[in-house]
């Protein structure tokens, strides 16, 4: 099973993905062997945590107290879980384009439901410094994140490569890419935020610190997207 998570994957989560590989990838490996054990299908996890997804929409739906809580519970939840289903595909050799579909679907529903029940949270909780304007500015980081990974794919479908990360680990990692390392993937950390934001009562400014962080990452990853693309066209 762990021979199945190749330094390949690993780095490319190091990459683009820091949190995941520290934090959720380390709790699902010891998940995988009672599932597999259990003969759960790799889909049904799949789609469990699309279940997961509107569930958490549900409840910042609803605006409970301890709403917050929920929120950030069911997408730590979620991280833990769109790591298992990959470890379960990938030690029993059943990977497959389908699944792989599937999965990317059900991230980016996660991702849209998580900005929408923040922005909810926000809303129920009198708007704070974002007035009535909560929901739609969590909308808008959705888009941005959207139009992020749109990009993006549309670059690897083209140039059938990924933009501005490396296949290889290499081996000094510059202090530029280990910043990089550093602030690519804070998303996931999103949900560590929602708990403590909401327990101080100040989810409206994690709500606007968010929204700064998602701009930032959608200029500066289209600016290097497009650089990366002009490059592989002088290069052809």
């Amino acid at each position: 099973m762990k021979l199945s998570y190749t330094p390949e994957k690993a780095w490319a989560e190091m990459q683009g993905e820091l949190p995941l590989y520290l934090i959720y990838r380390p709790l699902s490996i010891y998940l995988t062997l009672p599932f597999l054990a259990l003969r759960v299908p790799i889909l049904a996890v799949t789609l469990s945590s699309l279940a997961l997804s509107i569930v958490m929409l549900g409840v910042a739906w609803r605006g409970a107290p301890d709403a917050y809580l929920w929120v950030a519970g069911l997408g730590f939840t979620f991280h833990v879980v769109d790591c298992l289903d990959g470890n379960m595909a990938r030690t029993t050799g059943q990977s497959s384009r389908f699944g792989a579909l599937v999965d990317g679907t059900v991230d980016m529903t996660f991702w849209c439901a998580l900005f929408l029940s923040i922005g909810l949270l926000v809303d129920h909780a009198g708007g704070g410094l974002l007035g009535r304007h909560a929901i739609s500015f969590s909308l808008g980081c959705a888009v941005l994140v959207l139009l992020n990974r749109q990009t993006r794919d549309n670059f690897t479908n083209i140039f059938s490569v990924a933009t501005y990360f490396v296949a290889q680990r290499p081996e000094k990692i510059s202090p530029g890419d280990r910043f990089l390392m550093a602030v690519l993937g804070l998303e996931t950390l999103y949900v560590f935020a929602i708990a403590i934001g909401g327990w101080l009562g100040e989810l409206d400014r994690v709500l606007v610190a968010i929204g700064v962080y998602v701009a930032l990452i959608f200029i500066g990853a289209l600016a290097m997207t497009f650089k990366d693309a002009a490059a592989e066209d002088r290069h052809d």
